[in-house]
């Protein structure tokens, strides 16, 4: 985002010793959820193979087109990690490093929601597929959260402070050792409002965060193939942004089988990028202790506006290395 004065080369204020799990990371999250899963349940009693198809041919799928991306492709992204189901929602996760990463993952996304529904289509009339994309920053303003699998043990002094507890959990699982004993799962302001946002999917339309739209636009003068933004205008979303109208942007995508319902907005113009940029970055900079700042690994020129950390992000995180420091002297 812009700014009067940004700080130059924020990320070497960060302490050697700083924990892996504690340097920011950018993460796109990613959901596909089965429509009409409630009415095909309650309609008949062999319902259970449907949805076991689902969770093994999306998988199969997402996880085909990344692979088929990589061999046309000498860009890397990285590969989409399931996160974990809801229900009839699979949602998936991954790091994001530049700005082309996050253009690449949704067409790889995009891919494997058509191809998906292709086979859908051929399997049952009764549902169809819709979607949600929505980015965020941790280890603020979002977090991850820790869970023991069974009876694992921790020392006494450790087990008796959540926060300590945390800690040693967060660098058991960056230390690569003992992850199958944990579970890992994130939770913060840009979460929650990626799942308000699903509300809003349809078959036809691929709902995405307002930062992550200012992220992709900012991207097009370097992607190959421009993602088909559309806008579609503000309403409310209960409980974010103090439920200030949220703008709705969407990517168009097939609907299946599912043609019964008409959408008046598929048919209109995409929105201009660089309005739709300049409105999202407004709503950014106006709400910014809960949008995501957008904390971007790549050497940029002075005039980018990704390649530096706002300083409160900064702060915080070592407030929190800080503390727990002073905490394991205590203990």
């Amino acid at each position: 985002m812009s700014a009067n004065v940004r700080p130059t080369n924020q990320r070497k204020a960060f302490p050697p010793d700083l924990p892996e799990g504690l340097k920011p990371r950018l993460r796109l999250f990613l959901s596909v959820d089965l429509v009409g899963s409630t009415a095909f349940k309650q309609s008949r009693q062999e319902w259970l193979p449907a949805l076991l198809n689902f969770y093994r041919d999306f998988d199969q799928i997402i996880h085909g087109q990344y692979r088929s991306f990589r061999q046309r492709s000498n860009a890397y992204v990285a590969a989409p990690e399931f996160w974990k189901s809801n229900g009839d929602e699979l949602l998936y996760t991954c790091d994001l490093v530049t700005r082309a990463q996050a253009v690449e993952a949704i067409h790889v996304w995009l891919s494997a929601l058509s191809a998906y529904r292709c086979d859908l289509a051929t399997l049952s009339e009764d549902l169809d597929v819709k979607s949600t994309a929505w980015i965020a920053l941790f280890p603020a303003p979002n977090a991850e959260v820790f869970f023991r699998r069974g009876d694992l043990q921790f020392r006494s002094d450790v087990a008796e402070d959540a926060i300590m507890l945390q800690a040693e959990m967060r660098d058991q699982w960056y230390s690569g050792k003992g992850r199958q004993d944990l579970i890992r799962d994130f939770v913060g302001p840009s979460i929650d409002t990626g799942f308000r946002l699903s509300s809003w999917a349809s078959p036809r339309r691929l709902i995405l965060s307002a930062d992550l739209a200012f992220l992709l636009t900012s991207s097009y003068v370097t992607a190959d193939e421009p993602l088909p933004l559309h806008f579609s205008g503000g309403q409310k979303l209960r409980g974010v942004v103090d439920e200030q109208p949220y703008p709705m942007i969407w990517l168009p995508v097939g609907a299946g089988q599912r043609v019964d319902v008409r959408d008046e907005g598929i048919g209109r113009r995409l929105a201009d990028p660089d309005l739709l940029r300049s409105f999202c970055e407004a709503i950014i900079e106006q709400n910014y202790k809960v949008f995501t700042p957008l904390f971007l690994d790549e050497e940029l020129d002075d005039e980018s506006d990704f390649g530096w950390a706002p300083p409160y992000i900064i702060n915080r995180i070592i407030a929190d290395w800080h503390a727990e420091k002073r905490q394991k002297l205590v203990a």
